[in-house]
């Protein structure tokens, strides 16, 4: 084994995403025609075929701006940035990362949609943070998402948060432990641990950069919790 695979194998997180959620109606697309149209009563392959169709105007008008966005922040040339419109989703690949947005529509009442943008494959932390891929990018994203390498004992991030002084942090979990939720005073996000990954959530939408800098203030607030060490060591 390498040194690159011994450092990577003290890294615990193993992949991170961005990912940001909103919800709409079928019948409120520009192409629902209500004299031939029906809103779908069933989430099956023909629906969500019909609402690929409905989004597509609107994920083509999304792809097309943001493409064009990176292309001038980014300065890529051709061969760095794509972008393609299928099956109710579009998806922009660039050397540096990859974003996807999603239309499905939802199972439990499919007269409305889910649309899910993700952001995915990220070069690095320098990107996330730097200003021209923030401006290019936009507040999309509610959600960080992290997964880990090897299962993290809940019990011993509890302990180890309880522990700390101060009446900074607190820390909720059900009495499996199977999760907990830590919230720090002055941050807004909720900080949502399992044994198998991390997921910091916000009530609004943010830019890439806002949600890396969230992150950092956790870390600094439980740093002196040891278990958590490992856990939020994003380099």
């Amino acid at each position: 084994m390498d040194e690159t695979e011994k450092v990577a194998d003290k890294r615990l997180i193993s992949q991170l995403t961005l990912v940001g959620e909103h919800q709409g109606m079928v019948k409120r697309f520009d192409g629902f025609d209500k004299s031939r149209h029906t809103v779908p009563k069933y989430a099956s392959d023909r629906a969500q075929q019909f609402l690929a169709r409905l989004a597509e105007p609107e994920l083509v008008e999304w792809s097309e701006s943001l493409f064009a966005a990176y292309r001038e922040a980014m300065d890529y040339r051709r061969k760095d940035i794509s972008s393609l419109v299928e099956g109710g989703v579009a998806r922009i690949e660039s050397k540096d990362f990859i974003l996807e947005r999603r239309y499905s529509l939802n199972q439990d009442s499919p007269d409305s949609y889910l649309v899910e943008t993700e952001l995915m494959n990220a070069s690095g932390l320098e990107l996330l943070e730097c200003e021209s891929f923030n401006q290019a990018t936009g507040p999309l994203f509610e959600r960080m998402c992290c997964l880990f390498r090897r299962d993290v004992s809940v019990e011993s991030m509890i302990d180890g948060i309880e522990d700390c002084k101060g009446s900074e942090v607190t820390v909720d979990y059900p009495s499996t432990c199977e999760y907990c939720e830590t919230r720090i005073e002055g941050l807004e996000p909720v900080f949502r641990f399992d044994s198998a990954s991390l997921e910091i959530r916000f009530r609004r939408y943010g830019l890439p950069r806002q949600i890396i800098q969230a992150y950092r203030a956790m870390a600094g607030k439980l740093a002196s919790v040891e278990v958590m060490k490992d856990v939020l060591s994003l380099s």
